[in-house]
């Protein structure tokens, strides 16, 4: 069966050039931290799983327990950290399988876009772009996702980046994010999405000239 138009635009735009720090910047927020020597973080993946609802390409996010660690209560896409001798894409498929119950077999890996450095928790996570071949019955696991939502990869580009003003460590700092079905989506997270969504944008872009 062959696969659909936009998985394998998509496939072909991740097997370019990415768009990179310069799509990531756009979302980092005043006083974030960059650089931090590779070697000092923790390998982690996250997983951007595709997948066709109600004809709109979508994926999920999820909204971390508030466990108390450093990224208690936010938005995130699935993933955590690598374990034992995992690779990157081996991480995303567990997590997602053990965070939302996504299942790895039903995944197709598609390709990755960049890594990034996350300092506040000393990880460095690789986004793993795939494609669900069916609807996955999303659930929660309670100890470590207290919501599960879905994106539209029309409302991601489509989406204006919003700044807000935000006080801590004594002084007002600037926030990019992207206001998603509510919730606010900043950081890392939003970080990823904004490459992500550079990408699609392409795609888009492609399209309109064939």
């Amino acid at each position: 069966m062959p696969k659909p138009k936009f998985i394998t635009e998509l496939s072909k735009h991740l097997s370019l050039d990415l768009p990179g720090w310069t799509a990531q910047k756009h979302l980092m927020p005043e006083g974030r931290e960059r650089e931090k020597a590779t070697a000092e973080l923790h390998p982690a993946a996250v997983l951007i799983a595709l997948y066709e609802h109600e004809g709109q390409w979508v994926f999920p996010l999820i909204k971390r327990s508030a466990d108390g660690f450093a990224h208690s209560g936010q938005i995130a896409l699935p993933g955590g950290r690598r374990e034992g001798t995992e690779n990157d894409i081996q991480t995303a498929l567990r997590e997602a399988h053990e965070e939302v119950n996504i299942l790895p077999e039903d995944i197709e890996v598609l390709g990755k876009i960049s890594p990034l450095p996350i300092p506040v928790s000393n990880h460095l996570v690789q986004p793993i772009v795939g494609f669900a071949k069916s609807k996955p019955n999303l659930q929660p696991e309670p100890r470590e996702v207290a919501d599960i939502f879905t994106v539209s990869v029309k409302l991601l580009t489509e989406n204006e980046v919003k700044f807000e003003s935000w006080n801590f460590r004594g002084r007002d700092w600037e926030i990019p994010l992207f206001m998603i079905n509510g919730y606010k989506v900043w950081g890392a997270t939003a970080m990823i999405l904004s490459e992500f969504r550079e990408l699609l944008i392409r795609i888009d872009g492609d399209s309109s000239t064939h």
